[in-house]
Formats: structure tokens, C-alpha cells, sequence
């Protein structure tokens, strides 16, 4: 199927609040007429695949998925691009955050992520809340050889960590905050992962819109041709941005009046 214009939206603060799991029917209802419409519409998240399938799946058949902070695209169960860390470099990452109090790692490869959990609360966040598929390891031997994105979790706060993980490992990474807890490591970033699906999916540039709340959503929303920021977002991205949205569905609907 062939695609005119390419709509992608953040998850997390955009389509649904932070650490929530359920998708509206609204978005359901709006996914189904992009399709319909020659819209290909994209999940753009940090989370990894089965969590994003897990959340859509009413519809997963019907869109593509944009995980990791732009390190992989899925469309229709088969991943058709990624980009990873070398696995030595995200060792060192991940040996880092696990030596700072207070935070801990996921590294997420293309179907599960991994993790050496130091506290029963971060496996209560990984399992219970975010509810995603991870394998527990007990050493750094047991890394896997493809990582797309290291997430951090930082329970008091991310913040406060973005400027020394910055210093530290700004020049082999992408370093962004992507929640009120959680800040994230990456090779890829949102705006890379689109101009991918644009060139996979043969869609102009300037045929792409999204949605977007955060600071990783920043290069998404430049790279598009008509970017959203979500009316909760900080007052420095309101100001970055003319169109803003209190709704995703109600505002794709108007979009797709037009059509």
C-alpha cells in the first residue's frame, strides 16, 4: 500500500499520560481512517516493539512504529530499519548508570530489553507499570549485541542528570530527557527515524506532521513539515512552536476533514 503523507505522535504526555498503558478509543478511531485515507500514521516512542503493538493492537496492522527514539521502524511485524549503539560503547553507558545512585538501565534491543535491576522498585516500574519485556542478567557478559536505546531511570528526578550524563557522554550519544523520571541514551533520534520511513515509505517531506510534548520529540517536530506541540508541554517548547494541540484525536480529525 502506498502512503501520501506521513503523521507521527509521540505516546507518552502526547496520545496518553505518562506511565499509563490504555489507549483511547478515539486514536483507535483516527488510526483506521488515516488508513483508510492514504495516511500512514506511526506510534514515534522510546518504548520498545511489543509494549507499542501491546498498546495498538486493535490496529497495529494499520500503521507503522517508530521505537526506540528513532532507533528502529516496524510495519506489519517485520522490522524494515534500525540503528544501534556498538556494543561496546553502550557497556560503558550502561556500567556508568549502574554506579550513580538512584538510577538504573534498560537497554533495549529490537524485541526485548535487558536490565540488572538494583532495586524491586525499578522492576515494579519495568514490569508492573510500563509493563514491557525484559530479560534480567546478572553481569555485563550477557549485554546484548544490539542496542538501540539505553533508558535511565531516575526516581527523584531526571532533570537533574541530563547535564553530567551529557559531559560524560555527550560526543558518542544522543542524550535527551524523555519524562519526569526517565532520560535516554541514544545513536538515533525521533527526526533520523522519520526521514528513514519517509525515504522507506517514499513520502515527502513535506507531506509529514507530529505530535510531540518533550525534549526527545524535538527533532520529530523539526523535521516535519507541520510539527504539534501538546499544550502540557514545557512553556521553552510552546514558545519553539506555532501549532499547538490539546488532543491528538480531535485534532487529526479536523486534519482529515480536509481530505
Amino acid at each position: 500500500m502506498s502512503f501520501h503523507t506521513l503523521i507521527a505522535s509521540d505516546i507518552d504526555g502526547t496520545l496518553i499520560p505518562e506511565e499509563t498503558t490504555v489507549i483511547p478509543e478515539a486514536v483507535y478511531t483516527q488510526v483506521r481512517t488515516a488508513w483508510e485515507k492514504g495516511f500512514l500514521f506511526m506510534a514515534a516512542s522510546g518504548r520498545q516493539y511489543p509494549s507499542l503493538r501491546a498498546l495498538f493492537a486493535p490496529v497495529a496492522d494499520q500503521m507503522a512504529f517508530l521505537i526506540e527514539n528513532g532507533g528502529g521502524i516496524y510495519y506489519q511485524e517485520k522490522l524494515i530499519y534500525f540503528n544501534a549503539f556498538d556494543r561496546d560503547t553502550a557497556i560503558q553507558i550502561a556500567r556508568y548508570v549502574q554506579s550513580v545512585p538512584d538510577c538504573e538501565f534498560l537497554a533495549d534491543g529490537a524485541w526485548e530489553s535487558y536490565a540488572i535491576p538494583k532495586s524491586r522498585a525499578f522492576v515494579h516500574q519495568l514490569e508492573d507499570v510500563q509493563k514491557l519485556s525484559v530479560r534480567y542478567i546478572d553481569n555485563f557478559d550477557a549485554f546484548p549485541d544490539r542496542v538501540m536505546k539505553i533508558a535511565v531511570w531516575c526516581p527523584k528526578g531526571s532533570g537533574q542528570y541530563e547535564k553530567p550524563f551529557t559531559e560524560r557522554f555527550g560526543r558518542c550519544s544522543r542524550i535527551a530527557v524523555s519524562g519526569s523520571a526517565w532520560i535516554d541514551f541514544s545513536v538515533s533520534d525521533k527526526g533520523s527515524g522519520l526521514k528513514a520511513a519517509c525515504e522507506l515509505f517514499q513520502i515527502p517531506q513535506e507531506r509529514t506532521i507530529a505530535f510531540g510534548d518533550n525534549w526527545n520529540d524535538v527533532s520529530m517536530l523539526d523535521f516535519v513539515a507541520r510539527p504539534y506541540i501538546m499544550e502540557s508541554a514545557a512553556p521553552a517548547l510552546k514558545r519553539r512552536y506555532f501549532n499547538t494541540c490539546s488532543d491528538v484525536p480531535t485534532t487529526l480529525k479536523k486534519i482529515f476533514k480536509k481530505f
